[in-house]
């Protein structure tokens, strides 16, 4: 309950109080309240761990009737992942937006956007889910827009906020058709229904149940940039401030990942999804990294780079959803990529802000050799880069080189061979972004550029070094993505827990 109203709580605070208080105290309650919400996160965790599942119920109401929020191990894991990343990039917030008009409903927003991201993976229920995706996604447009002094920001949010609307609402159709079908919107409520073929008159037979599982797939496949439903993300993610891309393109589209998972695993349709989700996590990774190849400016790469993730994660989703030995393999080598991604691109995007905002542009043209005018910077951008590329001993090579084998355990090695070609393909890039900015020697007009203050090289410089760490050491994190697998295939557990 803490992991949602404390950040929810800070954001009103800011607002409030925000024109009787300083730029650092704003600050400092948007990093004490995102710090508070870590631990309490871990603790979750912990307990988790332990195999146990946290239920909360409000007001004393029990499921179905009561709302619930339910703590096992799979949300467990991402939730501390939403907050670790939003941790670093409030502390990064620290000396980037120094000197910014308005600075507390930039720091509201952030903690209301997490209060949203937490409500929505901690949440019971569909019809809460969809409550606090709407603060989720509300809180992003208004971030994306915060220098709205400037045009590309505008345009950016406005795309944003049509096509993330029009998400929800294909949601919300998609949880009123379930709630129709089976008189519930409480998750395991509907699960144990549909198990037992306990649906409402005139339902059985009909093509409601596909239908609403069609549109809450289509809706939370948006949320997480899945092509071709990734056309608003290349726009929002560079406009917004550095901080709130790495937020964006960290966690904020892992939270549909999450639902995207949660739901293909609660509402079992005897529909065989994986071939069907194979092909679009091949056709998601193709065209986010061929587009990033393409770019010259270094926020929109990044903001490609991300949807050809999403397409890895798919692919080991696809794994799991085909079952068998490899069903729990694939699930934790895309709950690994979860974690790493958001750990590496959370740092590449920290890094671009770091960069952008000692240079005062984005074009690639422009930032030659900056590398060598920002040394510290430069360690850290080749440490995030060689990390996202595959390269070992990094993180991401772990996590890459897990769904590929678990693709090849399970059959699909077409599929494994395509994401392979993608891995080279995004290595490709990658080098030539270090080219750019490393090896070649600086331009002239880049004499005066240094690196950034402590705030922001202390975020960066613990998120490299947890690319180190998790790559040479990645044990405790592959334990973690397994538990966290086998806690989402533990529908009867979730059951048992949610409705006791």
């Amino acid at each position: 309950m803490g992991c949602i109203v404390l950040p929810l709580a800070a954001g009103v605070v800011l607002i409030l109080l925000g024109a009787y208080t300083s730029s650092r105290f704003q600050a400092s309650v948007a990093v004490g309240a995102s710090a508070a919400t870590m631990a309490m996160s871990l603790l979750l965790l912990f307990e988790t761990l332990k195999g146990n599942i946290v239920v909360h119920k409000m007001a004393g109401w029990s499921a179905p009737v009561g709302i619930i929020l339910v703590v096992d191990g799979f949300n467990a894991f991402i939730a501390s992942i939403i907050v670790g990343v939003v941790l670093a990039a409030a502390v990064f917030s620290i000396g980037y937006m120094r000197g910014e008009a308005s600075l507390n409903y930039y720091y509201a927003l952030v903690m209301l956007m997490l209060g949203g991201m937490m409500g929505v993976v901690l949440t019971g229920d569909l019809f809460n889910l969809f409550v606090f995706l709407e603060v989720m996604s509300i809180s992003a447009y208004g971030l994306v827009a915060f220098k709205s002094y400037e045009m590309e920001p505008l345009e950016a949010s406005f795309k944003y906020l049509i096509m993330g609307g029009t998400a929800t609402t294909i949601i919300l159709l998609g949880v009123a058709l379930i709630y129709g079908a089976v008189g519930t919107v409480n998750l395991a409520d509907i699960a144990c229904r549909l198990r037992s073929g306990s649906l409402l008159p005139g339902v059985s037979g009909s093509l409601v149940l596909p239908v609403s599982l069609a549109l809450l797939v289509t809706g939370f496949g948006l949320k997480a940039a899945v092509f071709p439903l990734h056309t608003w993300l290349p726009d929002a993610h560079p406009a917004a401030p550095s901080p709130i891309s790495a937020i964006l393109s960290g966690v904020t589209i892992k939270v549909g990942v999450y639902a995207l998972f949660r739901i293909l695993f609660v509402i079992p349709l005897n529909v065989d999804f994986a071939f069907a989700v194979a092909v679009l996590s091949v056709l998601t990774m193709t065209v986010g990294n061929v587009m990033a190849m393409l770019q010259t400016d270094i926020k929109r790469l990044l903001a490609f780079s991300s949807i050809a993730n999403i397409g890895y994660i798919l692919l080991a989703l696809s794994v799991g959803l085909s079952g068998g030995t490899y069903g729990v393999y694939g699930l934790t080598s895309g709950l690994l990529h979860v974690l790493n991604h958001a750990i590496m691109k959370g740092l590449l995007f920290l890094t671009a802000g770091a960069i952008v905002h000692a240079a005062g542009t984005r074009n690639l043209e422009e930032l030659v050799g900056i590398g060598h005018r920002m040394k510290a910077t430069a360690i850290i951008l080749v440490i995030g880069v060689l990390a996202m590329a595959g390269v070992p001993p990094f993180n991401g090579f772990i996590s890459e080189f897990s769904i590929l084998l678990a693709a090849l355990g399970a059959g699909m090695g077409f599929f494994a061979a395509l994401m392979l070609a993608n891995i080279l393909l995004a290595f490709s890039y990658y080098l030539r972004l270090l080219y750019i900015l490393v090896w070649q020697a600086p331009r002239e007009s880049l004499s005066t550029v240094r690196d950034p203050s402590p705030s922001m090289i202390l975020p960066m410089s613990v998120l490299a070094s947890l690319c180190i760490v998790f790559g040479v050491w990645p044990q405790p994190v592959l334990m973690l993505s397994h538990h966290a697998a086998l806690s989402l295939l533990n529908l009867n557990g979730y059951i048992a827990a949610s409705l006791s």
